[in-house]
């Protein structure tokens, strides 16, 4: 299979991220491609540069296969990965991590662009679907990259959630959906995702984290 990993991250985060996600893919002998998002001054916060450049990644991508993480995101083993091409190989599946927009409907799940894999047909298959989040006027109606759940549930495609395992903290929870989660989330024990990295506070927790991985046999 020719796969293509990545990942995306604005220019003036902290360099201690990139090099550690980066780090940690190294460990596991995956090649991770981190885009570097220039955030452009003046425009309105509304705009999505987040979705825009995952729109990018797919369409100016070679490999057959898709696998994006966020830069805050990493496997906590290898094996996560044949499991997931295990799940996309029949060109018909989204797999990736649970998520819920909470400020816009607390109700729907959908794969959450922290960690999510494909094959490249299916994004076309489902219309090539914009993965900017719809949130004008605020609260809007679909997350970044919510709208490529939306439109393989339409298109009568298979999606596969990885469920949360454990947290460091709950602090957000749908309970429509039964569903806890916060920073230091851990996806069906392999893939680790802090969220709010752009927070100082979020940094050294994740750093701390990749060097664990770093220095375990796993």
């Amino acid at each position: 299979m020719n796969v293509g990993i990545y990942s995306c991250a604005y220019r003036k985060l902290n360099k201690d991220i990139l090099f550690y996600q980066k780090q940690v893919f190294n460990k596991f002998d995956l090649k991770i491609n981190q885009v570097i998002i220039d955030k452009t001054p003046g425009k309105l916060k509304y705009q999505n540069k987040h979705g825009e450049t995952l729109n990018n990644i797919i369409h100016n991508s070679t490999e057959d296969y898709i696998v994006i993480f966020d830069v805050d995101c990493i496997p906590l083993n290898k094996s996560f990965y044949n499991t997931l091409l295990s799940q996309i190989k029949d060109g018909n599946t989204l797999s990736g991590g649970i998520g819920c927009a909470l400020h816009i409907d607390p109700t729907i799940a959908y794969i959450h662009p922290c960690f999510f894999g494909f094959k490249k047909s299916l994004y076309y298959d489902c219309g090539a679907p914009d993965l900017k989040a719809d949130n004008h006027p605020w609260p809007g109606t679909t997350d970044t990259a919510q709208e490529f759940t939306n439109c393989c549930r339409k298109a009568g495609k298979k999606l596969k959630f990885w469920n949360v395992t454990d947290s460091r903290d709950t602090i957000w929870e749908s309970v429509e959906l039964n569903l806890k989660f916060g920073h230091g989330t851990i996806f069906e024990d392999s893939i680790y995702h802090q969220y709010e990295i752009r927070k100082t506070a979020q940094q050294t927790p994740f750093i701390q984290k990749c060097k664990e991985i770093l220095a375990s046999n796993n």
